[in-house]
């Protein structure tokens, strides 16, 4: 399975859900969208096919969900109603669905966060020196 066939075609199902899980990005379209899920194909281009389709599998699941409660599918839920369904999935006793849920939130995380245009906004500045380096900062701004 190719890089963009994992999540791109189902970025439609996922804009509500990455909207929930992270707000500055509710506005954004399936175009400015497109970057993040390539990270986030890219990360998936290392993982098995069977993994790669449970995922597909899974976002389906999600936004079908919602349908037996609300009668509306994930994307036509106002936020609040999202949260409400993704609250109980992180909760849910189905094991499969939590993990599910999880590994979903954790790639989007990777795809937003992972951009660097988001990084400088943020003010992060990895650095290979880790804790030793911030820590070494913080004592040269309080002058010691």
């Amino acid at each position: 399975m190719s890089n963009q066939e994992v999540l791109g075609p189902l970025a439609r199902q996922i804009q509500p859900v990455l909207a929930t899980f992270i707000p500055a990005t509710a506005r954004l379209t399936l175009a400015e969208l497109a970057p993040v899920l390539a990270r986030v194909d890219e990360r998936l281009a290392q993982e098995p096919p069977e993994l790669q389709r449970q995922l597909q599998l899974f976002v389906r699941i999600l936004w079908w969900l919602p349908l037996f409660t609300t009668l509306r599918t994930m994307g036509s839920l106002r936020p609040e109603q999202r949260l409400k369904v993704l609250n109980w999935l992180q909760d849910c006793p189905v094991t499969k669905l939590r993990l599910g849920l999880w590994g979903l939130r954790t790639l989007l995380f990777l795809g937003w966060y992972g951009d660097p245009a988001v990084q400088e906004k943020l003010g992060y500045r990895p650095n290979v020196g880790g804790w030793d380096a911030w820590n070494a900062a913080q004592a040269q701004k309080r002058g010691q």
